[in-house]
């Protein structure tokens, strides 16, 4: 019987401790003309063929540091070519963040530009063309300096400004791709809600969840969630300090029953003095059942600035500073707080590899992707990649099912080799997000595309044994 069912794919693979890194690129700033990207401060977005991003400063712009670029670079380094140089008043400067795609276009933030210097919203499509600024931010009515990147639930962008509104404390807004129905969702007000965001909201389809950096009762941040249409707004956490950090940066990412993520400073890392060096945690989607798994303390690593992800049986992330060369970590730890395993410390220009990482990682299902902000050649930062072992290094058992086509455009057929009963395929977006988790009977399903972006992705199968099985698969 063929059963159909419409899923996400998981991004799930396992990385190798040995695995190899190279640095891809080395950003140049203003005094290299040919592409002058600086400061990277956000993520990669891939789609399948290219990786795409964002730096802060460079390009070839009347701004004194450079207003920022837009670019995309194949994973092996070659073809590296700059897609826009932001010019401040007419399109925006400084963009932070990374992209989200609707297949023809790429949607992102700048934090500062535009008509009232206070950011735009933008979009553009793969190959440079078809630039069009959606929005000017003007502060009380709709936000300022937004951060990190969009979501979408096929009608709206959500997103998040670090200041501005009503008590320019920062907003949560809503806006359709085409620049229109922009909508105030939330003013930050500090005590009661959070205040000066500076990250991504995510969704488990009735709420949004996200983090403010400062604000609620102690001042360090909140936890949060709310409805899209801006009702039911709950603290799930207000950020104490040395018991469960403070000021977070990032985004949170979930398992379906846990939200992960870090703090900047807080825990009880004495290496960063009365500030603390950073924690990572767990909570539950009602507030509850918060864990602290790690505290930060300076030799495996402090003061993350990016985000989680999820990738096989581990979490992955980096820190800004610490590490042996105090210029920050690539780590990987169990969703327990067991494991806990540095993969790379940064180090000086020196060897060209590269230093101080804001954004979070990405992968093509071979290699994790990043960029640092510091060091390279050129000492303006660098995108790099790791190597990763696919397959079933970490307690993965293969079982036997293919798609067919692969790659596909609309829809691909999963067949498996024998009669399945009550085996689980769990659904995760990009940032190790569950989208879905649905348990199937049966030897063959339809995948179909829906509302999926081109490019690479990763479906994890659990047989009623717990045998695990992850393969790869290309929309395109």
């Amino acid at each position: 019987m063929k059963a159909k069912i419409i899923i996400t794919i998981l991004l799930a693979f396992t990385l190798n401790s040995k695995a190899q890194y190279t640095m891809l690129h080395a950003f140049p700033g203003l005094s290299n003309s040919y592409d002058g990207g600086a400061r990277p401060n956000g993520d990669l977005f891939f789609d399948g063929t290219f990786l795409y991003g964002m730096t802060s400063e460079g390009g070839l712009t009347p701004c004194p540091s450079g207003c920022g670029t837009i670019f995309k670079v194949k994973p092996d380094g070659t073809e590296y070519s700059i897609l826009l140089n932001f010019s401040g008043t007419t399109d925006g400067k400084s963009p932070r963040g990374s992209f989200i795609s609707d297949g023809t276009y790429l949607y992102g933030s700048t934090g500062s530009g535009g008509i009232n210097n206070m950011g735009t919203i933008f979009k553009i499509k793969p190959d440079g063309s078809g630039y069009s600024k959606l929005l000017d931010f003007d502060g009380t009515t709709n936000g300022n300096n937004p951060g990190g990147s969009f979501i979408s639930d096929g009608t709206y962008l959500y997103g998040m400004t670090n200041s501005g509104g009503v008590n320019n404390l920062g907003v949560i807004f809503k806006i359709k791709p085409d620049g229109t129905a922009y909508s105030k969702i939330l003013d930050f007000s500090g005590i009661a809600h959070g205040s000066n965001p500076g990250n991504s909201l995510i969704s488990d389809g009735t709420y949004l969840y996200g983090m403010t950096s400062s604000g609620g009762t102690n001042g360090y941040g909140v936890i949060f969630k709310v409805k899209p249409d801006g009702t039911g707004f709950s603290k799930l956490l207000d950020f104490s300090g040395t018991a469960n950090g403070r000021r977070p940066f990032g985004s949170l990412i979930s398992d379906g029953t846990y939200l992960y993520g870090m703090t900047l400073n807080g825990g009880t890392g004495s290496s960063c003095g009365s500030f603390g060096c950073g924690v990572l945690f767990k909570i539950k989607f009602d507030g509850t059942g918060f864990s602290k798994l790690t505290d930060f303390v300076g030799t495996n690593g402090l003061n993350p600035w990016g985000s989680l992800i999820s990738y096989g049986t581990f979490l992955y992330g980096m820190t800004y500073y610490g590490g042996i060369n105090n210029n920050g970590v690539i780590f990987k730890i169990k969703p327990d707080g067991t494991g806990y395993f540095k993969l790379n410390d940064f180090m000086s220009s020196i060897n060209n590899q590269g230093s101080n990482p804001i954004g979070s990682l990405n992968s093509d299902g071979n290699y994790f992707y990043g960029m640092t902000s510091f060091g390279g050649q050129f000492s303006q930062g660098t995108i790099f990649k790791m190597g990763l072992a696919i397959g079933i290094n970490e307690q993965n058992i293969e079982i036997g099912f293919n798609f067919s086509p692969n790659p596909f455009t609309n829809q691909t057929i999963i067949s498996f080799e024998e009669e399945q009963r009550g085996i689980v395929i769990k659904v995760f977006d990009l940032l190790g997000n569950v989208i879905k988790v649905q348990t199937f009977t049966g030897k063959e399903l339809v995948l179909e595309k829906g509302e999926m972006a081109n490019g690479i992705y990763f479906v994890q199968v659990i047989d009623e044994m717990k045998n695990i099985a992850n393969k790869k698969i290309v929309i395109q």
